[in-house]
């Protein structure tokens, strides 16, 4: 299991779910069963793949649904996204007033399959920009951080004399609907 997957997993194994829940791109790893309890009374996967999905639909655009969740949970799903403010927008109508996201971001992680859809990485500005700007507000961000933080510190000091963290190369983030 590589390293960011063991600090997500560690961070579900902290997370007691209540409610209803949709699960965002959740086909390919579902979170049902990998949080600390799970007292769900709805559980649905919105996903683009049409396997074992309840929502067939892309993210990118906008989705109109009448009902509403408790609880979204979109994890390792952002690199993918392409369109980051409807998909936000998107998730923050289908969460009930008050309800939470929980979201993961990569910021520092290698191009990956399917390379032709992996698109953006993010900073913690940047989550924090698109988060208040799709009508949440952050309470928590985890974040998470790379086994060998001294190859970091030496490929930032010869890119660049300016920079925060080069520990950091990712965040789980827990934000609430306003």
């Amino acid at each position: 299991m590589s390293n960011t997957r063991k600090q997500l997993e560690n961070w579900l194994k902290t997370i007691d779910v209540k409610g209803d829940v949709l699960d965002v791109g959740g086909v390919s790893m579902p979170v049902k069963g990998r949080t600390k309890s799970w007292d769900v009374n709805d559980y649905m996967i919105l996903d683009i793949k049409d396997r074992n999905t309840d929502i067939v639909t892309d993210i990118n655009y906008p989705i109109e649904l009448s009902k509403k969740f408790d609880n979204i949970f979109c994890l390792e799903v952002m690199e993918y996204v392409w369109n980051p403010i409807t998909a936000l927008d998107n998730m923050n109508r289908l969460l009930k007033s008050g309800g939470i996201i929980y979201i993961s971001f990569h910021f520092l992680f290698p191009h990956h399959d399917p390379s032709s859809r992996d698109y953006l990485r993010y900073t913690k500005s940047g989550i924090a920009k698109l988060l208040k700007e799709s009508g949440f507000v952050i309470e928590d961000i985890t974040t998470r951080t790379t086994m060998v933080p001294e190859v970091l510190r030496v490929f930032c000091n010869i890119e660049s004399k300016v920079y925060r963290n080069p520990d950091e190369i990712g965040y789980l983030v827990k934000a609430r609907r306003i």
